[in-house]
Formats: structure tokens, C-alpha cells, sequence
């Protein structure tokens, strides 16, 4: 492991209860991929919690090249977990993972560090870094290759492109929740990476921030495996969607394929609706609780 993957380690998921086995009947939806180059295949992919406990359970599916995947699912069903062993900061029980036809196992640190960037809520940077130098944290793994220079306009444009020139010479320690996290936005943009694994990337940022920055990732085509608590952010952004419940994956396919199964309304309790903006005449998407699911949870 090298200096850079211990500084984005994240926090493992939690282990989920075992009476939602039955989610797991659920019938795995076909998928629609825009690009034609496989670059991730997952196959049967097994993570043990201490051992035993799956974490993730025979988890499959393929990334195309220039796709934005979200992966979805309820706390402790093992989508951080998922990350982590894309990311090889954890071991697969058994399963393989391959990255433009090479098995992840097989992969020089440096090439890992290369081709994969993973964005985490929390990492363990030092607060006294100032924007620029976390910033060039990502650069790490090209040092040998480009000249000062090469990294410092490298530098300044990813921090320009997050909106954050006016902070980059000011510490972490000193950031606000949103601005930090635009700060790790752009160390992930200078790694210059294949496939960017992004970790609930959207944790304290506003509204209009959010679809900033996911559109900036989306207009640089980066392939991306993003885990997102922000459904709203789904149909927007996303080509494919992933969702997991007890390490599974239970439904996976198009976000209006996924939102719009019954799948969806059992994991998390919730049932997508449509509705039609009143001017632009867009059809939107909005979320609404189960009433059940609320009567059932202030009863308990």
C-alpha cells in the first residue's frame, strides 16, 4: 500500500441483518450501456467480516468505458466495502476484479494508483496542508513523469475547475465542510485516473454545489462508480444503477429500471414518483416514504 491509498482509506460499511435474505429474490434487471470498451468486470466478488460474515456476497457487474454508475442501497449493505476492494485497500475472500483486461491482483501499486482515484467523505490528511498542497497529493503517482510546471498547471486548473481559487493558499484546518470537499474533488482530478470511485461524494455540499460538481465529472467522460445517499442525484447523472442490500446485489439496470421496481419500494422503504415541471415540462423524479414504513418506525 502506498502513501497515497492509506491517505483515502475509508471507513468499512456495517454488517446488515439477515432477514433482508428475501430482497435477494428480486429479478436482476438487463442493462443498457452506452460504450461499447468493457473497462470494469466484477466477478462473483466475496468480502468475509471478520472471517465469516459477508460483506459483500458474490457481487457481479461490468463498467463501460465513459459511464457514471451510482451505486445505491441502505447503510451496512457493503457498497463502501465494494470501493474498498476495487480499490484493493481490502482483500476479496474469492471473486476477481479486471481493469481494461488486467486483474487487479496482477497490478503494480504505482499502475493501481495510476488508473484508480477514490474519493472518501473523511480521509486522514494533515489540516495543516494548504489547498494546493493536498491538492498535489494526486500527483504523486505521475511524479517521475511531468515537469514541475506540468504539475503546477495541473494544479491550478483542478482547483479553478472546483471553484476554489480563492482558497488555495489557505489550510484545510481552516475549510468548511463543502470546501473541503471540493478540495478532494480536485486531488482526484489530478490523478488523472481511468476510474474514479467516489464514496457519498456529495456530503456537505448545497444543492446547486452537488450538480456542479457531478457535471464537471461528467463533462471530463472520467468512468465513474459513485456511491450516492442522494436519490435525487440518480436520474440526472446516472447511465446504470447498483443496489445492494446484505452485501447482494439485488436489482441492477437504468435508473428509471431500478427506481421504478418493486425492488426499490422493499429495500428502502420509499416509492419514486414522477411528476412534470410545471414550466419546463421535464419529467421529474421526487421520493416519498412509505406510510407504513413511517407508522412502523415511530411505533417501534
Amino acid at each position: 500500500m502506498n502513501d497515497y491509498h492509506r491517505l483515502v482509506l475509508p471507513a468499512a460499511g456495517a454488517v446488515s441483518p439477515a432477514h433482508f435474505s428475501l430482497i435477494l429474490l428480486l429479478m436482476i434487471l438487463p442493462m443498457n450501456a452506452p460504450g461499447t470498451e468493457n473497462l470494469l468486470s466484477v466477478r462473483d466478488l466475496t468480502h468475509l467480516f471478520s472471517g465469516q460474515v459477508p460483506q459483500v456476497d458474490a457481487v457481479s457487474f461490468d463498467v463501460y468505458a465513459g459511464e457514471f454508475v451510482a451505486i445505491i442501497g441502505p447503510n451496512g449493505s457493503g457498497k463502501s466495502t465494494l470501493l474498498r476492494l476495487i480499490i484493493r485497500e481490502l482483500l476479496p475472500a474469492s471473486g476477481s476484479i479486471v481493469i481494461q483486461g488486467k486483474t487487479l491482483h496482477t497490478m503494480k501499486p504505482i499502475e493501481r494508483a495510476r488508473t484508480i482515484a477514490l474519493l472518501t467523505q473523511h480521509d486522514n490528511a494533515d489540516l495543516r496542508l494548504t489547498v494546493s498542497e493536498y491538492v498535489a497529493l494526486g500527483r504523486i503517482p505521475w511524479q517521475a513523469e511531468y515537469s514541475n510546471l506540468e504539475h503546477e498547471t495541473a494544479i491550478t486548473e483542478a482547483i479553478h475547475d472546483v471553484g476554489i481559487t480563492h482558497l488555495q493558499h489557505v489550510s484545510l484546518g481552516k475549510l468548511s465542510g463543502g470546501e473541503r470537499q471540493r478540495a478532494g474533488f480536485a486531488r482526484v482530478l489530478v490523478q488523472k485516473p481511468t476510474l474514479l470511485l467516489l464514496d457519498e461524494p456529495t456530503n456537505h455540499l448545497d444543492p446547486l454545489a452537488r450538480h456542479q460538481l457531478l457535471s464537471l465529472i461528467r463533462r471530463k467522460n472520467i468512468t465513474t462508480l459513485a456511491v450516492l445517499h442522494d436519490l435525487e442525484l440518480i436520474q440526472p447523472f446516472a447511465d446504470q444503477v447498483l443496489m445492494m442490500n446484505a452485501g447482494r446485489m439485488v436489482c441492477r439496470g437504468t435508473p428509471a429500471q431500478v427506481l421504478d421496481s418493486p425492488g426499490f419500494q422493499r429495500v428502502f422503504g420509499m416509492q419514486s414518483l414522477h411528476v412534470t415541471h410545471p414550466k419546463s415540462g421535464k419529467t421529474l423524479r421526487i421520493f416519498e416514504a412509505l406510510p407504513s414504513e413511517i407508522d412502523g418506525y415511530t411505533n417501534n
